[in-house]
């Protein structure tokens, strides 16, 4: 079983470009309400940690991953047959350095059955780890299949995260974005946010200061607003059949949500992204898994079991992604909350220690097939699927606590 040893050596071997000074966090400088750090805190050794005023703390081991299962129901009767008769490959992403998650593919552990017989074809990784996320793909051979099971672990750290909120509001806006942050600014699939109802929104909601505000305080209000207006939100983000499987996110989209009679969390974390990037602020939407565990009455997510979940993650020039939750931000009192104070899930949020980042796409890559509903892979299909079969798939997130872990 993979286990800690390669991401705290690469820890090591990678230069930090953040500031570094004391290793001791004192909680006195943290608000009691939502466990904002209010003077500077030291940033850590581990790859890809934020600048000031954004921080890392109290960082937690996990081994994490996704269990796939593809098959296919007949719909004549008959003896079915084989759905597949040309080969493909099963992408997953894994977010290798982000604000709140580092994870080293070098512990990858991974297999493939087909028709229930182990292949031992080794996956290919690829992409830059320092990139932000790398690609597991799992090849699939030509052949006759009617079942693919695929799986595939790799070693995580999870951290908590705080904004000192003063320092935050005194950023600017940059004159130009990077490369690689700027590509978080272009529409998407599911986030349309070239439309004009999204830049009517901005327009209407910023009154022409948007320049003029701090860019942290202006992404605040933004997604307090896009949140205000969702009325019906159903709780139940994932779409599941038989025994509690899990199929998928279920979602409309950003475009869709703002017309549609309720919405889910996915949905709300879509428009919240098309409104930001529509405000000219990079913004991307985060697939990852939630370990159902510690002691954590505030989450509205299940307290007793593993699942998948979602929010959003926008750049602050300078310092990195800030993280926030829109469907656990609803209720707390967002119409009357003062936008220079700290908030719950914005920002500072202790509890993400407890989930690990997937994917910064419900569709990896923009490509290959997602079926019925996007769960952090992606399936590329060489040849053609058979009719009149329909093709079902059920993925399982995976995710081992190791406690506590220091560089």
């Amino acid at each position: 079983m993979a286990d800690l040893t390669s991401i705290v050596s690469v820890a090591a071997s990678l230069a930090c470009l953040a500031w570094s000074g004391p290793s001791v966090i004192s909680t006195d400088d943290q608000d009691s309400a939502t466990g904002a750090w209010l003077v500077a805190s030291p940033a850590d050794s581990w790859p890809g940690c934020p600048a000031p005023p954004l921080y890392r703390n109290d960082p937690r081991g996990y081994t994490v991953g996704l269990s796939i299962d593809i098959g296919a129901t007949s719909q004549t009767s008959g003896v079915p047959d084989p759905f597949i008769s040309a080969g493909g490959s099963i992408t997953i992403e894994a977010a290798t350095v982000d604000t709140s998650t580092v994870s080293d593919l070098r512990g990858l552990e991974s297999s493939v059955r087909l028709n229930g017989i182990p292949q031992v074809d080794p996956p290919r990784i690829e992409g830059d780890p320092l990139s932000g996320s790398q690609r597991i793909r799992l090849d699939i051979p030509p052949g006759a299949l009617q079942t693919i099971s695929a799986r595939a672990t790799w070693p995580a750290i999870a951290f908590s995260i705080g904004v000192d909120e003063p320092m935050a509001a005194k950023i600017t806006w940059p004159r130009e974005w990077t490369a690689e942050v700027a590509k978080f600014l272009t529409p998407s699939q599911s986030i349309e946010s070239d439309h004009e109802v999204f830049k009517a929104f901005v327009a209407k909601t910023t009154e022409g200061r948007l320049r003029r505000t701090p860019i942290y305080l202006a992404a605040k209000d933004l997604v307090r607003r896009t949140i205000v207006e969702f009325q019906n939100i159903d709780s139940q983000t994932l779409a599941r059949e038989g025994q509690g499987t899990i199929r998928g996110f279920r979602l409309q989209g950003a475009l869709s949500s703002t017309s549609a009679l309720s919405v889910t969390p996915g949905d709300m974390v879509c428009t919240c992204v098309a409104v930001l990037r529509a405000a000219g602020i990079p913004a991307r939407p985060v697939i990852g898994i939630y370990s159902g565990s510690g002691n954590n009455p505030d989450t509205k997510l299940p307290k007793d079991r593993t699942t998948l979940c979602v929010w959003a993650e926008f750049n602050l020039p300078g310092a990195g992604w800030v993280p926030f939750d829109p469907y656990e931000m609803r209720g707390r009192g967002l119409p009357q909350a003062n936008v220079n104070q700290p908030w719950k899930w914005f920002g500072t949020i202790k509890q993400m220690n407890r989930r690990v980042v997937l994917a910064y796409d419900f569709a990896p890559f923009n490509h290959g097939v997602i079926q019925n509903w996007p769960a952090g892979w992606a399936w590329t299909v060489s040849g053609r699927t058979t009719a009149p079969f329909r093709i079902v798939d059920a993925t399982a997130p995976l995710m081992v606590s190791r406690g506590q872990i220091r560089p």
